[in-house]
């Protein structure tokens, strides 16, 4: 009786045209490739590389969808949006300030995206409007909830030093922890 033959394990590529082969071959769901995209996504820069920042995706998607084909437009927002991203991270954000600032950007976009197409709808039936106006509300109240969320979260960071002087307590706010 003869074993099955195992999926020839195939080798890390080392160039670009070996990368671009080994994805269009796990595209196709090729098992084989599934070693070597393992040792390849151990490098952190590769995991984003190889569409694991399913935000940024998202985010581009968005953009790309309100955007149409004006890579004018396309290219304006996304520069919005890493302006919106750097303002809100300050100089030494934390990882979770950073997921929280990457969230609350992702919903600064859903409610302009929301608002833009109410705005352009035109001879809406009732229901069409209510619609619009829901999915208005329901971006804005997830936005001011991410920025609620990290402005809690940046308050809970910032150290407070107590002095307590000849019983005259005094609370000193430090600067945030980074």
């Amino acid at each position: 009786m003869t074993e099955p033959k195992k999926p020839t394990e195939l080798a890390v590529p080392t160039t670009a045209d070996g990368v671009r082969d080994l994805l269009r071959r796990a595209g196709q769901g090729d098992t084989a490739t599934v070693p070597a995209l393992r040792k390849l996504l151990e490098d952190p820069t590769n995991i984003d590389r190889l569409g694991g920042d399913l935000a940024r995706s998202a985010e581009a998607g968005f953009v790309d969808a309100l955007a149409g084909g004006d890579l004018a437009v396309r290219e304006a927002v996304h520069a919005k949006l890493a302006a919106l991203r750097a303002e809100l991270l300050g100089e030494s954000p934390t990882p979770v300030e950073r997921l929280l600032v990457g969230r609350a950007v992702a919903c600064w976009l859903q409610v302009q995206d929301a608002d833009l197409r109410a705005a352009g709808s035109r001879d809406l039936t009732f229901r069409q409007s209510e619609f619009n106006q829901r999915r208005m509300d329901a971006a804005h109240r997830r936005y001011l909830s991410a920025l609620k969320t990290l402005a809690l979260v940046r308050k809970l960071a910032v150290p407070v030093l107590k002095v307590n002087i000849a019983r005259k307590q005094v609370n000193v706010a430090g600067v945030p922890a980074g």
